[in-house]
């Protein structure tokens, strides 16, 4: 339940293993160096604007987070039309203003907005939006901003509706969001046995506002192999570590590409949350994701005649949109 793996995945209607996204940052034991992934050059497989190029079709990128615009698409296609909310272009401040703060309750509203006139005036033959979880992050779901940031999105949605009523619409999630009150410090716990290691959380990114870079699960990057059978062990004894998966398993259960992730996975229960080792205290009231219990999300499908037991999963609304095409 991870930003850049699943709008991968909802993109190219393929699997981690196949588009090769597997988390937000890429770490290398060889260079022993890091880099965020938002750069699309990390992608192996094809996308649906990768298609659209090849069959002279036009698109549009609408995203509120800039590092989603870079990551999903190839500056090179031609017939298409990418902008994010967070680093607006000239053409979309001249024609629509200054664009507000992705954190603000009213970025997504306005990236929604933008997209639908844009869809409306230049008809594309595909469109993606993607918005921004910072509200979400920041107000629990029944809170007055998070009830506000809700309607500012059920009004736009009903705007690119009522604008384009030829189109089929699908509206889904990336990932759900959880309460989040214990910290587990892998590299700490495993240094208690002279274990070392390198863990990295698979959330990590430069929008440390939304979620102090603290998620679900980890990957762990062992100094010493000879030390991984001893290291699982000691972690799934400590309370609150739901399982720890060898790259081999990892890769296995939820379709990852081996090449892109840790030697060990470690997933936490529902409270749980793995940072850096410089991180040792969890902020009051954090939101977060990353871990299996925030992958319940929304799946609805508008104007679409397919049977809705087709959709069993983000990822399906790419398959089924590659085939229309």
């Amino acid at each position: 339940s991870v930003t850049n793996v699943n709008n991968l995945s909802i993109i190219s209607g393929v699997y981690p293993s196949k588009h090769g996204i597997c988390s937000n940052y890429k770490y290398s034991k060889t260079t022993n160096q890091g880099t965020y992934v938002e750069d699309n050059k990390f992608v192996i497989s094809k996308t649906i604007f990768d298609i659209c190029n090849e069959k002279n079709l036009t698109s549009i990128l609408a995203t509120s987070k800039n590092k989603l615009k870079t990551l999903l698409i190839n500056n090179n296609l031609k017939n298409n039309l990418s902008y994010s909310t967070e680093n607006p272009d000239e053409f979309l401040i001249k024609r629509f203003g200054e664009a507000p703060s992705i954190y603000t309750l009213n970025a997504n509203s306005w990236t929604i907005s933008t997209a639908s006139t844009l869809i409306y005036e230049k008809s594309p033959d595909f469109a993606y939006i993607s918005l921004t979880d910072y509200p979400m992050h920041k107000f629990k779901p029944e809170s007055t901003e998070s009830l506000e940031h809700l309607k500012l999105i059920d009004n736009s949605i009903c705007e690119l509706i009522n604008k384009n009523p030829g189109y089929q619409i699908f509206i889904t999630a990336d990932h759900g969001m959880s309460d989040k009150t214990k910290l587990i410090n892998i590299e700490n716990e495993l240094n208690k046995y002279n274990v070392h290691s390198i863990a990295i959380p698979i959330i990590k990114d430069k929008h440390e506002i939304h979620h102090s870079n603290l998620g679900g699960s980890i990957y762990i990057y062992m100094n010493d192999l000879t030390d991984l059978n001893e290291a699982k062990k000691i972690l799934k004894s400590i309370d609150g570590i739901e399982d720890v998966l060898t790259k081999s398993e990892a890769s296995q259960k939820f379709n990852l590409n081996s090449s892109a992730i840790g030697d060990l996975m470690v997933l936490g229960q529902k409270e749980v949350v793995f940072g850096n080792s410089d991180i040792s205290l969890i902020p009051n009231d954090l939101r977060s994701h990353a871990s299996t219990y925030e992958t319940k999300i929304p799946l609805i499908g508008i104007n679409t005649t397919k049977n809705p037991d087709y959709f069993i999963e983000n990822r399906s609304i790419g398959n089924y949109i590659i085939d229309s095409i």
